[in-house]
């Protein structure tokens, strides 16, 4: 049994989705690639391939387990390179997971960046609000609000987040601008999918002194910039980071009330496998968003 021959093999038929594809690619009959793919399936005792007469797709665990198979051939690659001390571009796949919000503005410019300066690089980046699982996905790290107790991760911060309460001009000048939280009382909220009670917010005074207000729950959504964009629509109040409603609040279509209070204060973290140090690639990579976020604000990444 050659279990990489068997990765490179099933690595090959997903990419080109056929047997004689993959076969082609890596010179080998048609025969042999078919059976690789075969003994690392009853060796796993899990189905990884769906044939049909339209040619090879992955199963959902298939697909899981390409992501892994990248990731052993991408290593042991960079671990050729470091020994026989070759010194070529780096190389392999860089997997991440972050929010939406923060990945569509601004890690995405930087991966483009890095992408072009790295060409034998390839990212593959899940954007999605809910926290996915880092190891058994196979993700090199990911970018998360708030510190994670998780004892199988490591994480340290990026950058400072703030919350900021944001409505439209109009919304205000309907219901006029509060001077203190308790004035939110009641009004509709836009707010974030978590906890019990979501429309529950939290604030800090500027004495240090904190109190929950309740408002009235109008759209509740786990996604910021569907916030945001009800907001701007004159829909409620929302309680967003600062970097995912920054630009509607330069533009003017969002404006911010209570900036002398604090509200669910945290830092954007880069979180990773504690058992797992980061390949040469994805530490570049993780480099360039520290040093960029270590002297400027998210925002100012295109300005």
């Amino acid at each position: 049994m050659n279990r990489f021959a068997e990765i490179k093999a099933f690595v090959a038929v997903v990419e080109t989705g056929s047997f004689s594809a993959a076969a082609e690619r890596q010179g080998v009959a048609i025969s042999a690639v078919s059976r690789r793919v075969d003994e690392m399936e009853a060796r796993l005792g899990v189905k990884l391939t769906q044939r049909s007469t339209r040619g090879v797709k992955a199963t959902e665990r298939g697909r899981v387990y390409y992501g892994h198979c990248l990731r052993l051939i991408s290593d042991l690659n960079e671990a050729d390179s470091a020994v026989s001390g070759q010194d070529g571009p780096i190389k392999g796949l860089i997997r991440i997971a972050c929010p939406p919000a923060f990945g569509l503005r601004y890690l995405s410019p930087l991966a483009n960046e890095f992408a072009a300066s790295n060409p034998e690089v390839q990212f593959d980046i899940e954007m999605s609000d809910r926290p996915v699982d880092l190891i058994e996905g196979g993700f090199d790290f990911a970018i998360r609000l708030g510190h994670s107790d998780d004892p199988t991760l490591t994480s340290e911060p990026l950058f400072a987040v703030h919350y900021v309460v944001a409505a439209s001009p109009a919304f205000w000048d309907q219901y006029g601008r509060p001077h203190a939280p308790e004035d939110l009382t009641g009004f509709p909220a836009l707010a974030y999918r978590v906890g019990p009670d979501p429309a529950r917010w939290r604030f800090s005074r500027p004495n240090g002194q904190t109190l929950d207000v309740r408002l009235s729950p109008r759209i509740v959504a786990n996604n910021g910039t569907v916030l945001v964009d009800a907001a701007k629509a004159g829909l409620g109040i929302c309680l967003e980071p600062d970097f995912v409603c920054n630009e509607a609040i330069q533009e003017g279509s969002l404006e911010t009330v209570l900036d002398d209070h604090r509200s669910y204060g945290r830092d954007a973290e880069l979180v990773r496998p504690a058992a797992r140090p980061l390949s040469q690639r994805a530490e570049e990579f993780a480099n360039t968003l520290r040093d960029r976020f270590a002297v400027a604000a998210p925002w100012e990444i295109n300005d």
